[in-house]
This record gives C-alpha cells, structure tokens and sequence, in this order.
C-alpha cells in the first residue's frame, strides 16, 4: 500500500465507525437506510451532472457491474439493520467489517490476484479473522457455536458477504471507468472525481433494489414515513459520512496492487466501532472483547507492513 492509500483508508475507517454509530443510534431499519441512501444520492446528485460526459462513455460492462454493486450494497444495509436490531454494535460490527477479507482474498486467488498478497498479510488477515471471533465471547472458556448461532451472527455475516461482493465489484467497475477516454486519447476524468460520482451511482443504483423493500411491505412504508419526520437529520448526518468514507476507500483502490489490501487495512474501523459503541452505548468491554480487537490492530498492522 501506498502512503497515499494508508492515509485515505485511515481517514475513511474514522468516517465508517461513525456513520455506523449514528446509524445504530437510530435503531435502524431497512427503511432507515433507505431514507438515508436516497438523501445521500440528492446531495450529491449536482455530481451527476458536472461528470456527464464520464456516464455517458460507460458500456453495459459498467451498467451491468453498477447494478450488481446496487444489489449488494442493499443485502448489505438490510443485513447491518437486522443485526443492530438483535444485538450489540460491539459485536455485530467486528464480525460485519472482518468477515469480507476471507471472501476478497478467496477470490483474489481465484481472478489470478494472488501472487500481489504477500505471506505476511495473509498472516495479517488470519489475525483479524481469529480477533473478532473471540471479541462476542462473555469468557474465553466460553469458545462455542453458540456464541455465534443467533440473529446477531447471522445478519452480521450477510452485511459481510455483502461487502465482500461489492468490494470485489466495485474494483473492476471504477477500473473500467478510470480507462474511459475521449477520442484524442485523454482519460475523461481523474480517479479522485470517479470516487465520489461511483459511490452516488452506487447509492442511486441500491434505490432500485431497496424500493421494493421497502414500498412492498407496509411495517417498513409506515416506518419510513415516520423517519421522513423524525430522523431525517440523523439520515442526512449518516449519508453525508457514508459517501464520503467509501469515496476515499474508492479512491485508494487506484493506489493499491490489489484490493485485498484496502480492504484489509480499512477494518482499522474494528477497534474504533467497538470504542465508539462502548462509550456511546456503555456496552460491555470484557476481556474476550479487549484481547480481540487487540489482535485485529496487530493483523491490520501486519497487512499495512506486508
């Protein structure tokens, strides 16, 4: 990694505890994260229009790619919802952010990426893996499936595979974007104005899958509506910083030999999310909990260094 993308990734791991914080703090739904994907796509719709030249070179290559990422950024938002709904943030967040690297580095291997891992971030990623696998333990005797077979797990590790998807999408379509030229040869736009307008797409493309729904089931209309009322601040706070944070990780995607590494070394959200939740919330901080998230900062270091 790059100093360039070390710096960004680590800006944006700041930025992703918080939303998350914010978005627990409203008790979220579906229907929450619905309202607050479609503030962010108005905010920054003046985007679309300033980069018009840029969508209109895309090929169905794109499109097809922006639709899939759309459809794995709602599983995405639907699972985190369900899981802050049935547990803590503390222990639903480690398990959403760290469970996507075993599925990026799998498939990594699998398009022909592996040789840019090196040894000592596979090490790093098996350490972050093994840290949040002790961090929902009450006591590290207490090491059994039923720690992990509930609602809380479940969910957290849809939001995971969710995020492993559009990562692994996400990479291929803005490397697409980033090759489109005008016919003298000149790239249409740099990789930083690419960051922010692909991750309004990819908000404006996830409405398409998350208006269903969300219209389609009367709970989540009324909920909706009373959001629209009540928590449209919140919403708007929770777009602002999610945009802006997956538009840095986009942007140090440009910067990095592989994406594994990006999404390694954004998990530096781990430890914040936990510290943000017990400080916020007053969740527990026991033993298990400590020993894990310091594990994890050591594989994150690991990734960095490696």
């Amino acid at each position: 990694m790059t100093l360039t993308a070390i710096l960004l990734v680590l800006i944006s791991a700041f930025m992703h505890a918080g939303w998350n914080f914010f978005g627990k703090q409203a008790q979220p739904t579906l229907a929450f994260f619905f309202l607050t994907m479609l503030l962010g796509s108005l905010l920054f719709s003046p985007l679309i229009v300033w980069q018009w030249s840029l969508i209109q070179a895309f090929d169905l290559r794109i499109l097809g790619l922006l639709l899939l990422t759309g459809l794995f950024q709602a599983l995405y938002l639907w699972g985190l919802a369900e899981a802050y709904r049935a547990g803590d943030m503390s222990i639903a967040y480690p398990i959403a952010r760290s469970s996507p690297l075993i599925i990026v580095c799998v498939s990594s291997w699998f398009l022909g990426q592996g040789s840019s891992i090196s040894n000592q971030s596979i090490a790093g990623v098996i350490l972050i893996v093994l840290g949040c696998l002790l961090i929902p333990l009450p006591r590290l005797q207490d090491f059994s499936w039923r720690n992990y077979n509930n609602r809380t797990t479940v969910f957290a590790l849809i939001a995971a595979f969710a995020t492993a998807g559009y990562s692994l999408v996400d990479d291929r379509a803005t490397q697409l974007m980033r090759e489109l030229t005008t016919p003298d040869g000149t790239f249409i736009s740099p990789p930083e104005h690419i960051a922010i307008l692909y991750v309004t797409l990819q908000s404006c493309f996830s409405l398409i899958w998350m208006v269903w729904f969300v219209w389609l089931s009367k709970p989540q209309r009324q909920q909706f509506k009373d959001m629209t009322r009540r928590q449209w601040r919140l919403a708007a706070i929770t777009a602002v910083l999610m945009l802006c944070t997956y538009s840095l990780v986009i942007l140090a995607m440009a910067f990095v030999s592989n994406v594994s590494y990006v999404v390694a070394f954004r998990q530096l959200s781990i430890p914040l999310g936990v510290l943000f939740a017990v400080i916020g919330f007053g969740e527990s901080f026991k033993l298990p909990k400590l020993i894990g998230v310091g594990i994890t900062f050591t594989g994150l270091i690991a990734v960095v260094l490696g």
